[in-house]
């Protein structure tokens, strides 16, 4: 049996910390006069990298320097207001582990920029338990482009079929199904019936268990 990869999302799977965004991106956007409605929100940019949310809701392009100081803003806004309930998911850790032990790749693949890879990896002290990282300053298309995954899963050398992605967006989920990947919906973010190809969905990963994971693995 070829070696499996386990590959995550950031946002809303290795942690719930999507409210702390919205509201984040709502009063960034409210202090620039404009109203977000956090369905559209989610459905429509969550997942997406910063200058693309930027562009979608200023409705223009939005140039990489003004992108990167805007940007900053914002994120600074979300982690504070996080910082103070920053958690992994519950049951993360456990499955980090069994993986490892399994002889899995596990890898973390996002639309965030490394100072916010940096703030929960190395805030929640989750660093070591991942092979590799690919986050949204190392991919030219962000998701639902299959480009993040795809990176990923050659740096953990493992192939996209046998590769398994955990997601909370639904374009993230777009973004593993092009890259030719089985998915586990994590329903922070949507609920089940929203998600198109998840083959699972779950909460968090308290009832996970790895022979699931690897039966979804093995069935592409």
């Amino acid at each position: 049996m070829n070696r499996i990869g386990l590959l995550f999302d950031m946002d809303g799977v290795v942690c719930d910390n999507m409210g702390a965004h919205v509201s984040a991106w709502r009063i960034f956007f409210r202090a620039r006069g404009i109203e977000i409605e956090t369905r559209e929100f989610l459905a429509n940019t969550m997942g997406m990298p910063t200058r693309d949310v930027l562009s979608y809701y200023f409705k223009r392009a939005v140039p990489r320097a003004e992108a990167a100081r805007l940007a900053e803003a914002k994120e600074t806004l979300y982690r504070k207001l996080y910082a103070p309930k920053r958690r992994a998911a519950p049951g993360l850790r456990r499955l980090l582990a069994a993986s490892h032990a399994a002889g899995w790749g596990v890898g973390l693949g996002t639309g965030s920029k490394d100072d916010n890879v940096t703030f929960i990896l190395d805030g929640l002290k989750l660093r070591r338990s991942f092979d590799a990282v690919v986050d949204g300053g190392e991919v030219e298309k962000g998701k639902p482009d299959p480009e993040t995954f795809l990176r990923l899963a050659d740096k953990l050398k493992v192939k996209p079929r046998d590769c398994v992605v955990f997601e909370d967006s639904l374009l993230g989920e777009e973004a593993a199904r092009r890259a030719g990947m089985a998915v586990i919906a994590v329903t922070t973010s949507h609920r089940a019936d929203e998600f198109r190809h998840a083959a699972l969905a779950v909460r968090d990963f308290r009832k996970l268990a790895t022979a699931t994971v690897r039966a979804l693995a093995s069935r592409r």
